[in-house]
């Protein structure tokens, strides 16, 4: 492999999974058995890394669940593709995108999928049949309910490209850890790494925190992976392109002060994570898994884009 050059630093080693592969593999399995066919399916099922990019998001899981993360995020980037990433619009876009929401719904909802609802939604719907093979026990609520605000989000952003408008910086920054599936990426972590916090732990406001500081460094780091080819896009949902809008800088400024945001949002991480006493958190096992799991999360969102064809492609 190249030396990779990372574009923001990050202090975790990859610990990668050693099943990245075979990962990939039931991937291209199940889009085999749903029909998921075609030249942009085969160049993201073949070429940009899914079991890779799961293998170093979770070293510690077993097999089973890595597939269904690595499930995740061939929906994640094929719907991103067809419908989040939308370039092109014109007057029936947006019913176009809600009618392919509904379709969701109807899964999220519990409605079996067949045929008509097109090979997207099937296999987001095999995701949520493996969750409930693997684990009957696994309550997936709050996970069906962050696909609902993550599809919600898509619209926001979506309406404001097809005006051409950038976003403002406040709007960005909270609506981003939505429309980049950050918030959905939380609730799956709890299954495929079986995190296991007392809700009053998983709700106490530093534990929320680093829940934001985590998805902000993530986010961060795909925006500086992807600006070139969103800029290409005419895409202004880019922390860069806000930040440029915003203030009125230079592409240089704005790169630095998004590394910056970056680097602050892994400091926050690390103060918290080396003292969760101090902010009345429990220094046990169940937080340090939940902090663990989280230094691969980001060394994943750094080291995956500058290893992947998929952002290679795109400079």
């Amino acid at each position: 492999m190249e030396t990779e050059t990372l574009l923001v630093p990050c202090p975790f080693p990859d610990r990668s999974h050693p099943g990245g592969a075979a990962a990939a593999g039931y991937v291209r399995q199940v889009a085999a058995e749903i029909g998921l066919v075609g030249p942009s399916s085969a160049k993201v099922l073949n070429g940009i890394a899914l079991g890779e990019a799961a293998a170093l998001t979770f070293p510690d899981t077993d097999q089973d669940r890595l597939q269904v993360a690595t499930l995740w995020i061939a929906f994640l980037v094929l719907f991103d593709d067809a419908w989040s990433d939308l370039v092109d619009f014109d007057g029936a876009w947006r019913s176009r995108v809600r009618a392919q929401h509904d379709s969701i719904e109807e899964v999220l909802g519990g409605r079996p999928a067949g045929p008509a609802h097109g090979p997207l939604v099937r296999l987001l719907a095999r995701i949520l049949d493996d969750i409930a093979r693997i684990d009957p026990e696994f309550d997936t609520t709050r996970l069906r309910q962050e696909i609902r605000n993550y599809l919600a989000a898509t619209l926001w952003e979506l309406d404001l490209r097809s005006r051409g408008r950038v976003p403002d910086l406040s709007s960005y920054l909270l609506m981003r850890r939505v429309f980049s599936t950050m918030s959905v990426q939380v609730e799956l972590d709890w299954f495929v790494d079986r995190l296991a916090l007392p809700e009053a732990v998983r709700l106490h406001p530093c534990v929320r925190l680093v829940d934001a500081a985590v998805a902000d460094y993530g986010c961060i780091a795909n925006d500086l992976y992807s600006l070139d080819a969103e800029r290409r896009d005419g895409i202004s949902s880019n922390i860069v392109i806000v930040l440029e809008h915003e203030y009125d800088w230079p592409e240089d400024r704005a790169v630095a002060y998004a590394r910056r945001l970056a680097e602050q949002a892994l400091a926050t991480f690390q103060h918290i994570r080396a003292e969760p006493g101090s902010f009345g958190l429990p220094d046990d096992e169940a937080v340090r898994r939940y902090f663990h799991h989280y230094e691969s999360f980001m060394s994943a969102a750094v080291r995956w884009p500058a290893r992947s064809a998929r952002y290679r492609s795109q400079s």
